[in-house]
């Protein structure tokens, strides 16, 4: 029988290309390659999630810089954010393997600053990791307390006003709710991370059209690519940092693209060899095309 292009054979076991790569770098397998490339991708699709980046800072674009802040800093934002998914998909179809960032540091650093680079790199990804996942769900802590308020009155009506004691523990069950959800099989949490991919284009769709439909009053075209707003209210007059300062928002939302490199050793179909050559090809399309994606789709929401 004629095997796959993808597959190879070592003696009397058949193996897939990416478990080929791995023997080459003398790198042992332990991840079970469950992972297809639709799910590797809406994995990194999901994470970078524009509903809960563009939410989270939405005031912050508005209070520094206002509609110049929050339009042209998606194209700056952009230009940098290819240039790292460039690099990073480069490196991650040559080594694919589990843990990414720090192994490919101890890599490419030599074997004099191997361990050094790995060890930054390893705890400068997982304090981001800690930072953006305690971010998000605090986020949603606050969105819930904000729920909670309006729907018993609202805060001129006798609502109910959670304490921060309230808040703090319903962010503490968020994410221990998130980390039981993170402990279910591969198979699961790919489902789950398609169902949100699907969440996140619908609902950015459903905002581009609802929003502009319900609007009592628009503002001109002049005013939305033009305006910039100086007026912050926490003593910053310099428009230089206001406009950094605004960038956040986009920046923000434009993280989280890396998860297809910490994936590939469980993605079974990212590399494709025969005998002769190596053609590098799937997990670096992913982290080329993850952000490439997500930028005219979130540009959309403000036009």
């Amino acid at each position: 029988m004629t095997l796959p292009a993808h597959v190879v054979t070592n003696g009397d076991v058949s193996l897939d290309s990416g478990h080929n790569r791995l023997l080459q770098l003398g790198y042992k397998q332990e991840l079970k390659r469950d992972l297809s490339v639709v799910s590797n991708f809406a994995l990194s699709f999901s994470i970078i999630s524009v509903l809960t980046g563009i939410t989270t800072l939405y005031n912050t674009g508005l209070n520094y810089g206002g509609p110049v802040s929050m339009q042209y800093g998606w194209f700056l934002a952009s230009a940098f954010t290819m240039l790292v998914a460039l690099s990073m998909a480069e490196i991650c179809s040559a080594f694919p393997t589990s843990g990414g960032l720090y192994y490919w540091s101890a890599k490419l650093a030599g074997s004099k600053w191997a361990p050094f680079a790995s060890w930054i790199t390893g705890w400068f990804n997982i304090i981001g990791l800690w930072a953006g996942t305690t971010s998000v769900d605090f986020s949603l802590a606050q969105l819930i307390q904000v729920i909670i308020l309006l729907s018993t009155g609202g805060k001129n009506g006798g609502g109910y006003v959670a304490s921060k004691y309230v808040i703090i523990a319903i962010h503490g069950a968020i994410l221990l709710l998130h980390g039981i959800i993170n402990s279910l099989p591969i198979s699961l949490l790919s489902f789950l991370g398609q169902l949100s991919a699907i969440w996140n284009v619908f609902g950015v769709f459903v905002l581009m059209i609802l929003i502009p439909s319900v609007a009592t009053e628009r503002a001109s075209n002049k005013f939305v690519f033009t305006h910039f707003n100086a007026e912050n209210g926490d003593g910053i007059n310099s428009r230089p940092c206001m406009f950094l300062l605004g960038l956040l928002m986009s920046q923000y939302t434009l993280s989280g693209y890396d998860a297809s490199a910490h994936m590939v050793n469980i993605f079974y179909t990212f590399l494709t060899f025969n005998v002769v050559n190596c053609k590098r090809v799937n997990i670096g399309r992913h982290l080329f095309f993850v952000p490439l994606l997500y930028h005219p789709h979130v540009a959309g929401t403000f036009l």
